[in-house]
């Protein structure tokens, strides 16, 4: 069973639907191994068609309606796209449930309070009550005491009040209020999460526009880590983009390395988003606290603050209460207030050093732009890599072979 590539499905809609392999590299950053085993297979399982030029290149052909063929044909994929629908469902209501639930806890929590407020005040009134017994008294709701039944009003009538406006509040944010919690609380994701991806892709991008070559001051400024993992002199940092793109080192006259790329000169058109400048160098992204805007990142840190003294202020309440249930929800509920301020709090500083690591790796990646500028032997090894320069772009002329029609038909036309 096929277990298709959705980088390489998409980079084929992208472009058209007939690509090569270095279409496919240069717009996705994928191996070229990769793309070739992929695209073979892709065509194979889907009825698409090769054709071959009179140079040997290879064009695959597939048809536009290739994902609902691959979806009909395999229950694996059909089933991979489900749980995905059921997974982005399933996931949002897991970001809600943390809303909610705060809710939940602050509205429990300080109808507690108000009932153990209130059963303390009648019962004092009536002097029957004795330490913690009108606080248990609370729980017998089906009791004869005229008091107790009064006092239920009161609560539901201020509960409703003090969420009001919440709500109210909520509804009209462009973003749910309920997300925001999530979103404070676990922060958004990675923003680099494609940083992978883009890095090949630029720099595949990079050899395609300078025609199947490049220098290592080039590439640099696109890799990590270059003062430490790999020594300099010998540009031992390009060895993964030569074995990623099967480029061939070749050393100019005063023994200078360039790189040729001969898999990467062969096109069938313009890449899509060729004529968009690629970035002088990789950029990571800075990471946010949150993305929610800041009256909701407001409203919850005072949620989170006020659900964690209402916790407090009960649990003094019921210092008096020798019940071992009691003690284990309150153990609960005071660990879950805690966590909903000590997590944003613990997260914002690991956000604050992940902004430095990232300010830094993006500084010393501009750095190598720097060096690529001013340097002699830059310019005198460009020069040298000019003449391993060039680019086939592949036209209808070329094609001297297709699998869409049978071999006998192919050879009258071209006699013709």
């Amino acid at each position: 069973m096929m277990n298709a590539n959705p980088q390489l499905m998409t980079a084929v809609e992208q472009l058209g639907y007939r690509v090569t392999c270095a279409d496919v590299v240069t717009h996705t950053g994928i191996h070229l191994e990769a793309a070739r085993s992929g695209l073979l297979a892709l065509a194979n399982q889907t009825g698409g068609h090769l054709q071959v030029t009179d140079t040997g290149e290879i064009v695959y052909v597939l048809a536009p309606d290739f994902r609902q063929v691959l979806l009909r044909k395999y229950v694996k994929l059909r089933f991979q796209a489900g749980l995905a629908r059921v997974w982005s469902i399933g996931f949002y209501l897991i970001k809600i449930s943390f809303g909610v639930l705060l809710i939940t806890s602050i509205s429990v929590v300080y109808l507690t309070i108000l009932a153990i407020t209130l059963a303390a005040l009648f019962s004092s009134d009536g002097g029957d009550c004795d330490g913690g017994s009108c606080v248990l008294g609370i729980f017998d709701w089906g009791g004869s005491n005229s008091h107790s039944s009064s006092s239920s009003a009161p609560m539901t009538t201020k509960n409703t009040s003090d969420l009001a406006p919440i709500r109210s509040k909520t509804q009209r944010k462009p973003i749910n209020f309920l997300e925001a919690v999530f979103s404070v609380l676990f922060g958004d994701g990675n923003p680099n999460a494609d940083l992978e991806q883009r890095r090949w892709s630029y720099i595949g991008n990079l050899i395609h526009r300078q025609h199947g070559v490049a220098i290592g001051e080039q590439i640099a400024p696109y890799l990590d880590d270059l003062e430490q993992g790999y020594v300099r002199e010998y540009e031992n940092y390009m060895l993964p983009v030569l074995a990623k793109f099967n480029g061939i080192p070749e050393v100019s006259p005063t023994g200078q390395l360039v790189y040729h790329f001969p898999e990467l000169q062969t096109t069938l058109k313009e890449v899509p988003g060729k004529s968009t400048r690629v970035p002088q160098s990789l950029r990571e992204r800075k990471w946010k606290f949150t993305k929610a805007t800041p009256t909701q990142k407001s409203w919850a840190i005072a949620l989170f603050a006020a659900n964690l003294v209402g916790i407090g202020i009960l649990a003094i309440l019921l210092q008096g209460i020798s019940s071992s249930l009691i003690g284990s929800v309150m153990t609960v509920i005071a660990l879950y207030g805690v966590g909903l301020v000590a997590i944003p709090c613990v997260r914002y500083f690991w956000v604050k050093h992940q902004d430095r690591q990232v300010k830094k790796r993006n500084h010393f990646r501009q750095q190598q732009v720097k060096v690529l500028r001013k340097s002699d032997i830059v310019r005198d090894k460009l020069e040298y890599a000019k003449q391993f320069a060039k680019q086939h772009k592949i036209t209808d002329r070329d094609i001297i072979y297709t699998t869409e029609e049978d071999a006998l038909s192919q050879e009258f036309k071209r006699l013709e």
